[in-house]
């Protein structure tokens, strides 16, 4: 076995030699902003590090990714882009894959093509959780800048399972709404500027974890994890213990949602595996009414072009009927003209 591997295999504990686990399994999650924060980060870290890191960023799935260069560039720890199954090492950046889910299991990394979350494939919160089951107490969750609200629950399930949570503070972000829905949610164990998380996390992954401590697992984490891998179906019975019934429809699939609390945060999935924060939903209806709108003003300027086209056919035979398309061609152009001012203003004006 190669001593650098990350691994549960252990010496037998003895008076003289007891085996310590460290929080050497760090996640971090970024968006907007993602690129300059990641290498002013990666280059504080020293060569010999002795943890796991593993990045998310949300990012087009028609995009080539350029991270794994740019940060073996910055700093001393080579990063790269893991195929699905590659055995985890320490010392290593390993960095989510265009419209591919990265998750953990024990001693090494899932690449998965699983339901979007919070709208994105990679999304945060599926790396955050499956690191929490599958590694408890060891996991370090980071954080950093980005708009929207990924990364929350992610924390939350981190902190259930007894590891540290850490978010950057937000005046020093360069998008700040990230850290700040963390924190708002969370009780966040460190909240710090960018230039003091690579030192946080030298000292952390030297910090023996205080094994004598129980770290409960919720049941409901390893639910949403295989919802992320698509390891089995889920049938809609099994929702209603993650959650209740709520009078939602999922956006992307149109099926049931169910509610999911977590401490203050609320959260929608419905039992395909699509999953939403508050925010995500909404932003996702206000899509899909900007969608009906449009639907519906194309079917009532196809009428209003119908009708007039009726008018000019029959307007010398039959007046009667010519007055009547005319009337109800100008109410179809009466309401083209309230659809497109909606549209101007947007699905979210007041």
């Amino acid at each position: 076995m190669n001593p650098s591997d990350v691994s549960d295999v252990r010496p037998a504990a003895s008076a003289s030699h007891i085996a310590v686990e460290t929080h050497d399994i760090v996640v971090i999650g970024a968006s907007a902003g993602a690129v300059p924060s990641l290498q002013a980060l990666v280059a504080t870290l020293p060569a010999d590090f002795s943890g796991s890191i593993f990045v998310v960023v949300h990012m087009s799935p028609e995009m080539r990714s350029e991270l794994p260069g740019i940060l073996s560039r910055a700093g001393p720890l080579p990063a790269t882009a893991p195929a699905d199954l590659t055995p985890i090492r320490r010392g290593h950046i390993y960095l989510s894959s265009p419209d591919h889910h990265m998750l953990l299991e024990r001693d090494r990394v899932r690449i998965v093509r699983g339901p979007k979350e919070n709208r994105h494939r990679p999304a945060i919160d599926p790396l955050f959780r499956s690191a929490a089951w599958a590694y408890g107490p060891r996991v370090v969750g980071i954080v950093l800048t980005g708009y929207l609200d990924d990364g929350t629950a992610g924390l939350w399930a981190i902190k259930s399972c007894g590891g540290i949570t850490v978010v950057q503070d937000p005046a020093d972000a360069l998008y700040r709404d990230m850290p700040a829905n963390a924190l708002m949610h969370n009780r966040v164990d460190y909240c710090v500027p960018l230039n003091e998380v690579g030192a946080l996390l030298v000292r952390l992954a030297a910090e023996p974890i205080d094994m004598t401590r129980h770290y409960p697992r919720p049941a409901s984490i390893k639910t949403e994890v295989e919802f992320a891998s698509m390891e089995r179906d889920h049938d809609i019975e099994e929702m209603g213990s993650l959650g209740r019934l709520s009078p939602f429809t999922c956006p992307s699939c149109r099926g049931a949602l169910w509610e999911l609390q977590e401490g203050d945060l609320l959260r929608y999935r419905c039992h395909t595996g699509h999953a939403f924060s508050e925010q995500s939903l909404l932003l996702e209806q206000s899509h899909a009414v900007e969608e009906g709108l449009y639907s519906a003003l194309r079917a009532v300027e196809e009428k209003a072009a119908a009708l007039r086209k009726l008018n000019q056919r029959w307007s010398e035979r039959f007046p009667t009927l010519d007055a009547g398309y005319k009337a109800k061609a100008n109410e179809m152009e009466a309401a083209a003209e309230v659809l497109r001012k909606l549209l101007a203003e947007g699905p979210d004006s007041e």
